[in-house]
This record gives structure tokens, C-alpha cells and sequence, in this order.
């Protein structure tokens, strides 16, 4: 009798092994050969759930951005925020997505990856614009909450302020380390409460 395999379970275990590729190599190492050697597969099986490159790359973006979504689901607007509760609001919700431990680290690296060969592969353009829009949509929330004169313009500022900590959180051009980009944002957010 052949042995039955949960095809999500399967997925899940080739987009971990492509994760920890990107980064550990960057991402010209998610090769075939390379995410079945290190998923303990053969390439047959890889290539069974994913039909070419690019689609597995988007998978393991994808399931790196939905993680992120997860730990920013438990962060819901507070009923009522105002002040104090409404500014911790925002600084949990932007300590979710900037790299301070290992697993966000991970993610930073492989959201980086792909969105540098977005520039210059189509594929990655859709991936890539759904989770900026998701980043836009959480943080105009967050914002609002706060009651930030122009949220919509602010958050752009804010997103463009995360991704500059994460690269240089993850690159040797900076080498921020996850205290100082705590304290950056802090100061970031106790400057938009006092505007």
C-alpha cells in the first residue's frame, strides 16, 4: 500500500527548506537540487508541488509573510485607544515586522531577498505589492489610532523607516542590532505622539 502524504505538510516542509536556503545563500541557492537535498526529498517531488522556480520562491515568501500576518493578528486596535495604549499598539505592531530575534530575522532576510528580484522578475511583483498594501493597510490603522495628522502619508514613512532598519538589521552595511532598532522606533513614535 503506498503511504499516504499530507500535501500542505509536504508544501509546508519544501518552503521551510527553501526558507532556510535564502537564508543561509541568498536566493540564487533555491534551486531544485538545492531545496530537495536540503528538504530530504528528491527533485521529483519538489518539482509534484511546485512547477517552476519562481513559484516556489513566491510559496516560501508567501508563508514568510504570513507569519509575519499571524504575530500581527494577535495585535489587534485597542477598543478604544487613546494615549498610552494607542501608542503601544503601534510599537507592538512594529516590533513584529523589524528583525529583533531570529525568526523575524529570518523572515527580514527572505522579505529582502525577494523584494530586491521583484526589480527585475515579474513574477515576484504581485507577492511583493500585496504584502506592501497589507504593511499600508495595518499601519494607516495603527496610525489613526494614534491620531496621526496624516496616516496615510505617515505610513509610508513608517514602512520606509522598518525597511531601512531591517536591511541594515540583516546586511553587514549597517549592523544595527535589534536593541538599537527598538530604540529608533520608540523615539520614532513617541515623536509622532508629540506632533
Amino acid at each position: 500500500m503506498p503511504v499516504q502524504v499530507d500535501s500542505d505538510e509536504r508544501r509546508r516542509h519544501i518552503t521551510e527548506a527553501a526558507l532556510r536556503l535564502v537564508v543561509e545563500k541568498g536566493l540564487a541557492a533555491v534551486t531544485f537540487r538545492k531545496v530537495a537535498a536540503e528538504a530530504r526529498l528528491n527533485i521529483g517531488s519538489v518539482r509534484h508541488y511546485f512547477a517552476d522556480h519562481e513559484s516556489l520562491v513566491v510559496a516560501t515568501v508567501t508563508a514568510a509573510g504570513d507569519r509575519m500576518g499571524q504575530r500581527l493578528a494577535r495585535h489587534a486596535v485597542p477598543r478604544r485607544p487613546v494615549g498610552e495604549a494607542a501608542r503601544r499598539h503601534l510599537i507592538a505592531v512594529l516590533e513584529e515586522i523589524v528583525p529583533l530575534d531570529d525568526e523575524r530575522r529570518r523572515e527580514a532576510v527572505v522579505l529582502l531577498e525577494v523584494f530586491a528580484a521583484s526589480r527585475t522578475s515579474p513574477a515576484f511583483v504581485p507577492v511583493t505589492r500585496q504584502m506592501a498594501a497589507d504593511l499600508h493597510a495595518v499601519l494607516v490603522e495603527a496610525l489613526i489610532a494614534i491620531g496621526v495628522a496624516h496616516p496615510v502619508a505617515e505610513a509610508v514613512r513608517l514602512a520606509a523607516l522598518v525597511s531601512g532598519l531591517s536591511l541594515n538589521a540583516v546586511t553587514a552595511h549597517g549592523a544595527v542590532d535589534p536593541a538599537t532598532v527598538q530604540a529608533v522606533l520608540r523615539m520614532h513614535v513617541a515623536a509622532l505622539t508629540m506632533a
